[in-house]
């Protein structure tokens, strides 16, 4: 029950559909996307006194050591903060749609110059066409431009492929996005007070408790190495097959039963139970295990797949390399 070869996005719901309606009952749905809105507020707050730690620690002790284990912390704990922004993007945060969009962007992704009415866009329409040509999101997990092991190493560095993340996060719009929305994508009076004013705090906090290298330093490069570039390999390992794209796309939904560090690294705040995120983006990221636990092992789950390790299947795909058949994107 995989997904058929190049299907078009209404093909590829009915398909998602057929999923959702076999694998969890009404009755589990209902329980599974209940929301609980003291979780993320309080982790939000554990999160970001972790940053705020990290931070006071290389003020007080600036040692080399001290500032590589900043680098770490700050990088993944905001991490886990835009795991729980992107349940934000699928307003699974708070009930009210108003307060779980200021919530997002006032706490998680402000910070990085993101606003999630304009920014989930490309994230959403990712959903929407998994597995076919018209996913903005493509590049990240097929094997076009991951055929040889040079093309790999500098899809890992991230370099490859910070152009096309820029510009279908912050200025491209879907292609038959109506005219009438267009509104939605302009930035408001709210969006600008809240990215300004982080970078004010940003900027100006680090430089003044820390000195002039610290924004860099502590702020971009670990935003680069943990939330930027995570993410980046995160969407591959969770979408990719070392195989050509054509075959790959029969079966793109993949979970991870990783261990504590790696999740860490690669996929905080439970987002390695990939497949049943992408079947039902309603449930919390606080109740996905769950529903992975109930749909293992069920008949109808038979075209997801499951794997161990993030590492592992790094090694994987580059020993799998050169991939012969896999073929250029079309222009």
């Amino acid at each position: 029950m995989g997904v058929t070869r190049q299907e078009s996005g209404a093909e590829q719901a009915d398909i998602y559909r057929s999923y959702r309606r076999s694998l969890l009952a009404k009755d589990e749905l209902a329980l599974l996307t209940r929301l609980r809105p003291w979780r993320p507020m309080v982790e939000i707050v554990v999160l970001w006194a972790q940053v705020a730690a990290a931070l006071a620690a290389v003020a007080i002790w600036t040692r080399w050591w001290v500032v590589a284990a900043a680098i770490v912390i700050v990088g993944t704990r905001y991490y886990a903060l835009f795991i729980i922004g992107h349940d934000g993007m699928h307003r699974r945060l708070l009930r009210s749609a108003s307060a779980n969009d200021l919530l997002c962007d006032l706490l998680i992704l402000g910070p990085i110059g993101a606003i999630s009415r304009i920014n989930k866009r490309n994230h959403l329409a990712h959903h929407r066409h998994l597995a076919t040509e018209h996913d903005p999101d493509r590049y990240k997990h097929a094997c076009f431009n991951k055929s040889s092991r040079f093309e790999y190493l500098m899809f890992l560095t991230g370099f490859s492929s910070f152009v096309p993340v820029v510009r279908n996060v912050f200025f491209r719009r879907e292609r038959r996005q109506p005219r009438s929305t267009s509104a939605a994508d302009r930035y408001r009076v709210r969006d600008l007070v809240i990215l300004v004013g982080w970078q004010v705090l940003l900027i100006g906090g680090l430089s003044w408790g820390i000195g002039w290298w610290a924004y860099p330093v502590l702020w971009i490069l670990p935003v680069y190495l943990h939330t930027y570039l995570g993410d980046l390999v995160r969407s591959f390992l969770e979408h990719s097959h070392p195989e050509a794209d054509q075959r790959a796309d029969e079966h793109r939904l993949v979970t991870y039963a990783s261990n504590p560090l790696e999740r860490a690294f690669f996929a905080p705040k439970n987002m390695n139970y990939h497949a049943t995120h992408h079947l039902w983006p309603a449930i919390p990221y606080y109740n996905l295990p769950r529903a992975d636990k109930l749909i293992r092992g069920r008949d109808e789950a038979a075209g997801l797949v499951w794997r161990g390790s993030y590492v592992g299947y790094v090694l994987r795909y580059y020993f799998a390399l050169p991939l012969a058949q896999c073929r250029p994107r079309k222009a």
